[in-house]
């Protein structure tokens, strides 16, 4: 564990003071070239950046827009308070990278100031990593190894792009870093004062930093249960390296008392696992897709110029060469090796992992090019072909890296126009069209919300609590909490980009004709004035009732759903079963409600019965659906009360838009206040009943 470190060079030099000499230059470039070039990278990236866009910056994604909102809420007093009153939220996908920018704000940096600020802290970052890259590689492969991976990362496409966007990749990738160059000199001592320390800042910043770093706290408890002679002092010495679990520990209580979630907002809303009904293998199958694409791009074979080509099995090989060579670089290598492989994992759980140029891999980069080249190096040495192998490898690797760095340079400045032309000029037309204190719905409220000086709801619920699940489920779910909202938290305005490919699909908020009239109307977004007019009228059934309503299902509200144990057993492998919001008219007046969508079974508990009175279950469905074509499935069901079977029941099609039919459940099965139904296949192998279940009313 103490053994001293080696520093291996390229080939034998002739004699003693030739390597000193080499050692020399190699060092001295590396350690000043090589933070100056990171940084006039960067700065370049960003002074394209304001050319491009007329003389202001423009972050090329929403969410730096999300971080400098919380930054200046932050320091103004109104701490993780999106808005002026609002209860505390976790949109912000970095607690330590809202708390640096939130002291910049409070010690004066305000105004245009401010972001530029912000995007000049992640350039100075990611300078500091390129140095912080030949540090490390210095001490753990040599110079040449050092200097030639600090070049690669300053240089690093993916990575001025995230110096120069305004969010926590770089930040993260100095801590991850510095961690492991603090390791490497409190390693041989076995005391650990400051390794604790950088472990738990970069948790702070990332979570997914936590579980790349995962080996360093096992190792430092380990080492220090060893090492300490007295038991108060080994017990001191745990507590200290177990710093990174307590912070993080600590940070998802805080979450959990404040939000009544442990989960971040953005966590929810980006998982897989948020999913409607997301079974084991589906979960499997997409996070292996991410897993799979993620080793393409770091294997440099698409046209992601990530990395370059080969890079992955280089990286794998410089892995095993650390391992090898023992001492505090055989946990380096660990730490590469095994936490790329853990953090690609949780990365890979998430619907997003591919999403914004890849950024959740950006941090861990500089890491993973630094065992490239250490692998690249060994396969020059292993070539036997002369001592300029090596670096005749590491030339065409940096001419790839230099060759991709336009590449981004177009990346950065499109994804910024992107930003520009929506949600910058959403935010300028608010602050002039807009009464003043008027709440704005709306998907990426970050510019909405920092530029345009109005309050905001975030319809995917990452600023604004409780609305990620309901996103994900559709917009019948969506629309059901919207309504749920007390009339002052409700937006009054609702803004839709344009149609996009991926994520939630609030144009068909707009489709189902449940807001009002458009006040704006442009191709890349429409915005409404809201009308909740018609929010209950779905609440109860198009025709009388006899008798006493004793119990309502409001299928597609998620809190109806689970009040009454509500279930979907699908059918069909990867079919979620998603909601929508409705409306019909009927009756010479209109009617909203939320549906969501069965392939298979339906089962729900109702309650509040009285026992041994016949139950007429009014029940709501749509089984002919919106396009022809659409529902294949049968649409006769087998119901279930408690268990005894019902019968058939046909779900009548009504092309208007929906049917209400009546189920009628004999008094002697109703033996107690609660009674659970379930809608079935007419047989195990028939066909599927395919409908939209809207609601059932339960009257006695």
């Amino acid at each position: 564990m103490t053994k001293d470190l080696v520093e291996p060079e390229l080939a034998e030099p002739t004699t003693r003071a030739d390597a000193s000499a080499r050692r020399w230059r190699l060092d001295r470039i590396g350690m000043w070239a090589v933070p100056l070039v990171a940084l006039a990278a960067g700065l370049a990236f960003v002074l394209i950046n304001v050319h491009y866009n007329g003389g202001r910056y423009i972050p090329p994604l929403d969410d730096a827009y999300i971080h400098a909102q919380y930054a200046k809420q932050i320091g103004q007093g109104e701490f993780l308070q999106y808005n002026d009153g609002d209860p505390i939220s976790t949109g912000a996908s970095s607690l330590l990278y809202v708390l640096v920018l939130g002291a910049f704000y409070f010690l004066g940096v305000h105004g245009g100031l401010f972001l530029p600020v912000a995007v000049l802290f992640g350039v100075v970052c990611h300078a500091l990593t390129a140095g912080g890259v030949v540090l490390l590689g210095r001490r753990v492969a040599g110079p040449v190894a050092g200097a030639w991976a600090g070049f690669l990362v300053a240089l690093s496409g993916p990575l001025l792009w995230g110096a120069s966007s305004g969010m926590e990749v770089s930040i993260t990738s100095l801590l991850l870093v510095g961690t492991l160059l603090v390791l490497v000199r409190e390693l041989p001592s076995g005391v650990f004062r400051f390794t604790p320390v950088l472990v738990a800042l970069a948790a702070l910043c990332r979570l997914e930093a936590l579980v790349f770093l995962l080996v360093v706290p096992s190792l430092m408890i380990y080492v220090s249960a060893r090492r300490a002679r007295s038991l108060p002092a080994r017990f001191g010495s745990l507590v200290w390296c177990a710093l990174p679990f307590a912070v993080i520990a600590a940070q998802l209580l805080f979450y959990l008392a404040t939000t009544g979630h442990s989960s971040p907002n953005g966590s929810q809303a980006k998982s897989h696992l948020s999913m409607p009904n997301l079974s084991l293998g589906e979960l499997a199958g997409k996070t292996a897709d991410n897993f799979s694409a993620f080793m393409e791009i770091l294997a440099g074979l698409n046209r992601q110029d990530f990395a370059f080509p080969g890079a992955l099995a280089l990286a794998a090989l410089g892995v095993a060469v650390l391992v090898r060579d023992g001492g505090p670089r055989r946990w380096v290598g660990w730490t590469i090796g095994v936490g790329t492989i853990l953090a690609l994992g949780a990365i890979s759980t998430m619907g997003t992992a591919l999403w914004q140029q890849v950024r959740y891999l950006q941090p861990f980069l500089p890491l993973f090019v630094l065992a490239a080249v250490i692998g690249l190096i060994e396969v020059g040495k292993r070539l036997r072909l002369g001592d300029k192998t090596p670096v005749a490898l590491l030339a065409v690797a940096a001419l790839f890296t230099a060759l991709s760095v336009p590449t981004w340079v177009h990346n950065a400045v499109q994804d910024s126009g992107g930003i520009r032309e929506r949600v910058v000029a959403l935010a300028n037309w608010t602050k002039g069209n807009l009464p003043e204190d008027a709440r704005l719905g709306v998907h990426d409220v970050g510019a909405a919300a920092y530029l345009g000086g109005h309050p905001t709801v975030d319809l995917v619920g990452l600023t604004t609590n409780g609305l990620a699940e309901p996103a994900l489920n559709g917009m019948g779910a969506l629309y059901e909490e919207l309504r749920a909202m007390s009339p002052e938290d409700r937006p009054d305005y609702i803004a839709i980009y344009d149609r996009m490919p991926d994520g939630v699909q609030l144009e068909h908020l707009a489709d189902a004709g449940v807001l009002g009239a458009p006040v704006l109307s442009l191709p890349v977004m429409t915005v409404y004035k809201a009308d909740w007019s018609l929010i209950d009228t779905g609440d109860e059934p198009i025709r009388p009732v006899t008798g006493t309503i004793r119990d309502y299902v409001d299928v597609g509200s998620m809190t109806s759903e689970a009040d009454h144990d509500h279930e979907v057993h699908t059918a069909r492998a990867g079919f979620q079963p998603m909601t929508e919001a409705r409306t019909l008219e009927t009756g010479g007046h209109e009617v909203v409600d939320s549906a969501r969508h069965i392939i298979g079974e339906e089962e729900f508990t109702l309650h509040d019965l009285v026992p041994g009175r016949q139950v007429r279950l009014i029940a709501r469905h749509d089984s002919t659906g919106p396009k022809p074509g659409l529902y294949t499935g049968a649409r006769d069901v087998r119901v279930y009360a408690d268990g005894t079977d019902l019968g058939k029941h046909w779900l009548k099609p009504e092309q208007k838009g929906w049917s209400e039919t009546v189920i009628t459940i004999p008094g002697h099965l109703v033996t107690g206040p609660d009674l659970t139904i379930r809608l079935a296949p007419m047989s195990p192998f028939g066909p599927s009943p395919d409908f939209q279940a809207f609601g059932y009313w339960a009257v006695q």
